[in-house]
């Protein structure tokens, strides 16, 4: 028995092994291409996932896979990608990573070698060379590119005219990523594509892949502007399974987080090739840092967004021959790179979705073997309440998928980079899928004030100084990010709100398994300046928030309380850090940034005056209550609306301006993402779960799994469990 196994286990789940079912290949009508290459892979016949994919693109149809991980989807990508080659046609592939694109392109090149069509292939990003490059736009049949290298060169798209005009197959593999402010830009980004493709008179057919969502199709539909088939009928053979979940609680000697280390020591010592997936970078460096110093002996990497592609690239290959016995990743390595079959995974935490978490456990699996993943929540409420209900997983009964495409300075900077790809037609022409499903025509007339564009012959065409494309980010809404300097050498570069978290004076950065100290930051020339330097402990900010009601869009009324959504401002004053080491706060020092502030979508509840009185007649305390319920309502919405925790964020009052209490949960985003939205919309699921899991908790005060926030920029201060639970009472009564 380990050392530090304190009945840790409190679940076991066997996934049993399941068999391959197959359809005919004759069934799905195939090229004589597309039968060489089977022959020369020696398949005769096809998962029936994958042979629905060749029978949907030989229909004209636009399909969406949600099959698991590791079965089989390239295949079920590249004989739609063979049939048009065959015709003379150009295929585009758009994946989500650079890792993913270069892991792709051996499975190109061996179709390419195996069909004898003998056609020009390539990864065109930001490191291919220019001549590469060159050869690529004049020759190739099929690009392998990423979302950030296209936002890039769809402005030079007349160098690419020969490519589009031929283009028949878009391939968007883990189309699942794409939510949140990223999955807001991606859907521009794929119109912005589609209309430069009607420009050169193709419309290609799109074949994607997702993780398990439940409205896959609708949100493909959402994605591109185009209808979309589901195919979610898996043929792969999957092998057993366990799953385990872990109460790190029992354990109180050690930290979840220290647990997740000791299991991963232990799985590598009994010569299983383990993979930890974290939910931060800061959690993946420290536990390689840490098992590293425990056992030397053990080849241990991390790996995480920000790495050189040099390094990624070797990471990679030593997992996939066997060099490295343990990786600890974010969730970089949940998407389809090729690292071979796992023995364990360990979930340091929820990845934030079912989709993810049954995409992490389906890294393990070599064939027929059975394979072990450790679920280990953190002290998250929502991750307490998987734990307590583990069914909440188990039943694999998926979320629904949502991008939105009205938020303004999203749809602002994108419009911007469309006219300045190509002019939009003058009043009376066609329209196309750019502007007409989106909130652009509201922003249009806005940009024309502005002077950054304006109408000519050709139609309205941008107009501004600075090239738009250089000025939008995919993964932001707002401000530009801040570069991090060691010795002058960018180390990365953070977005501004990641900075004023982790990159402001004094504050413990990590980067592949070393730690930083920051010495200053310069927010007027963009830019950190790091030492090296080793820190036993970390740092999190001391915050505060206030928010202003904008606009009140919609409002329900109930007996005790409004349920009220629309637009908010939040300012955010970031007072100082605590500097903290195993939980215990070693000090705090003070912070001299000058406040955030920005405009987003929020939901709140609008309290009656006399839920004040009755909450203090109780003898609870009414600020408390209210601090502890918005934690409350806040830890479970990411189940709900299928959002990471970060997305979120809170305020309660308990005299708001208006002389009520008020309780406010608001996108993070500037302009908001619709998450508020969808927790409006789903308000009595979310408010049971709430209710549900506060109730549940056998804590007499508050606690991590309940109502304390690791996010709380007041350290979680004031706090009444038992007074939010008369909150959430009210609120579930409806």
């Amino acid at each position: 028995m380990s050392r530090y196994y304190r009945g840790q286990m409190v679940k076991s789940v066997l996934i049993p092994a399941t068999p391959a079912r197959y359809t005919d290949a004759n069934a799905a009508e195939l090229s004589p291409a597309q039968k060489k290459y089977l022959e020369g892979l020696a398949l005769k016949d096809l998962y029936v996932h994958q042979a629905q994919a060749v029978i949907n693109h030989n229909n004209g149809l636009n399909s969406v896979l949600t099959t698991p991980t590791a079965s089989g989807k390239s295949l079920a990508f590249n004989l739609p990608a063979l049939s048009e080659i065959e015709k003379g046609m150009s295929c585009l592939y758009i994946y989500p990573a650079k890792a993913l694109s270069n892991d792709q392109l051996l499975s190109i090149e061996k179709m390419n070698s195996l069909s004898g069509l003998n056609f020009i292939s390539g990864v065109y990003d930001g490191d291919t060379d220019a001549n590469t490059k060159q050869r690529l736009r004049r020759e190739a049949s099929v690009i392998i590119t990423n979302p950030y290298e296209l936002h890039q060169i769809l402005p030079y798209h007349s160098k690419f005219a020969d490519f589009y005009s031929r283009l028949g197959l878009i391939v968007l593999d883990e189309s699942h990523r794409y939510r949140g402010v990223f999955g807001s830009n991606i859907a521009f980004l794929i119109r912005r594509l589609l209309r430069i493709c009607s420009y050169y008179g193709v419309k290609p057919a799109i074949t994607a892949a997702s993780g398990s969502i439940k409205n896959a199709a609708q949100f493909m539909n959402k994605l591109t502007g185009l209808p979309f088939t589901q195919i979610n009928e898996n043929g792969a053979p999957l092998a057993a399974k366990r799953i385990i979940f872990w109460d790190a609680a029992k354990n109180t000697e050690k930290s979840a987080v220290t647990q997740a280390k000791d299991l991963l020591l232990s799985c590598t010592r009994g010569d299983l090739q383990t993979l930890v997936f974290t939910k931060s970078r800061k959690m993946a460096e420290s536990i390689r840092m840490w098992a590293s110093q425990e056992d030397s002996s053990l080849d241990i990497a991390s790996y995480r967004a920000g790495y050189t592609p040099e390094l990624r690239r070797e990471i990679e290959n030593n997992l996939k021959t066997g060099k490295s016995k343990a990786i600890i990743s974010t969730n970089a390595l949940e998407l389809g790179i090729d690292i071979g079959g796992l023995d364990s995974v360990i979930m340091a935490g929820y990845p934030g979705t079912v989709s993810s978490f049954w995409q992490q456990s389906g890294r393990a699996g070599r064939s027929g073997k059975e394979s072990v993943i450790f679920f280990i929540p953190s002290e998250d409420a929502m991750e307490q309440y998987i734990l307590k209900f583990p069914e909440t997983v188990m039943t694999q009964s998926f979320e629904s998928a949502n991008v939105s495409l009205e938020n303004p300075n999203i749809t602002a900077g994108q419009v911007l980079c469309a006219l300045a790809e190509l002019p939009f037609p003058s009043e009376g022409e066609d329209n196309n899928t750019m502007f007409s499903d989106t909130g652009a025509g509201i922003i249009i007339p806005e940009l024309e004030k502005q002077g950054v564009i304006k109408r000519t012959a050709r139609g309205l065409i941008y107009s501004g100084g600075v090239r738009p494309h250089d000025a939008v980010s995919l993964d932001s809404s707002g401000p530009a990010s801040i570069k991090l300097k060691v010795d002058g050498r960018i180390l990365e570069e953070l977005p501004l709100t990641r900075a004023y978290e982790t990159a402001h004076k004094g504050a413990v950065h990590l980067y592949n398994g070393e730690s930083y100290v920051i010495t200053d930051l310069d927010l007027s020339q963009g830019e950190a300046a790091a030492e090296k330097k080793t820190a036993d402990y970390v740092t999190e900010p001391v915050t505060e928030e206030e928010v202003k009601i904008l606009d009140l869009k919609k409002k329900i009324d109930f007996e005790g309380f409004s349920l009220c959504y629309g637009d908010v401002n939040v300012t955010e004053f970031f007072k100082g850090y605590r500097r903290k080491k195993a939980g215990r706060t070693l000090g705090q020092e003070n912070l001299e940034l000058p406040p955030l502030t920005f405009n987003t979508q929020s939901v709140w509840f609008d309290f009656s005056p006399e839920i004040t009185a009755n909450i203090s007649k109780q003898h609870f305390d009414p600020d408390g209550s209210m601090h502890a319920a918005e934690h409350a309502v806040i830890g479970m919405a990411p189940i709900i609306a299928m959002c990471d925790r970060e997305d979120l964020g809170g305020r309660s009052y308990s005299t708001y301006v208006n002389g009520n209490p008020v309780i406010f949960v608001y996108d993070t985003f500037e302009g908001g993402i619709g998450i508020s939205e969808k927790l409006f919309e789903s308000f009595n699921d979310w408010l049971k779960l709430s209710l549900n899991n506060v109730s549940s908790c056998t804590c007499e005060k508050g606690c991590p799994a309940c109502v304390f926030s690791p996010k709380c920029g007041n350290g979680n201060n004031p706090i009444d469990k038992s007074g939010s639970i008369e909150v959430l009472k009210i609120l579930h009564k409806v």
